[in-house]
């Protein structure tokens, strides 16, 4: 039993696999997840957990070298893109915004898709992209 950290043992076992360039999606409720895709499903209901909780817990963890998003969640969830943009700057990590098409495609590739309970946010769901420690 942990003592702190990430206490869900599917979320540890797929972030412990993780090697550099190897990418993580935190998605929102309603995301589109292939079945051939390793996921773990946190979704409880609408709003729980919601998916900042779920990113700054991720954060804690692992080292992340850049976060993408979808273009997109600059004008439907304005105020998301501006949480996400100061819990990245506190961590400076970069963030590469991308057209949602291209974020799907990258989102068919990701190691581990961790699907939240967010249902408030439009374009909500961000991909991790798996630092080195040197």
């Amino acid at each position: 039993m942990f003592k702190t950290g990430i206490i869900n043992p599917q979320i540890n076992y797929h972030l412990s696999c993780l090697a550099h360039q190897d990418s993580v999606m935190i998605s929102d409720a309603a995301m589109e997840l292939p079945a051939y895709l390793n996921r773990v499903d946190l979704a409880y209901t609408p709003g729980i957990p919601e998916i900042t909780s779920v990113v700054k817990g991720i954060l804690k963890e692992c080292i992340v070298e850049k976060a993408c998003m979808a273009n997109e969640m600059k004008e439907y969830s304005p105020e998301l893109f501006a949480i996400y943009s100061e819990i990245f700057a506190k961590e400076d990590i970069p963030v590469e915004c991308i057209p949602h098409t291209e974020f799907c495609k990258l989102a068919d590739k990701v190691s581990v898709a961790i699907r939240t309970g967010e249902f408030h946010y439009h374009y909500s769901s961000v991909i991790l992209v798996s630092g080195c420690p040197y």
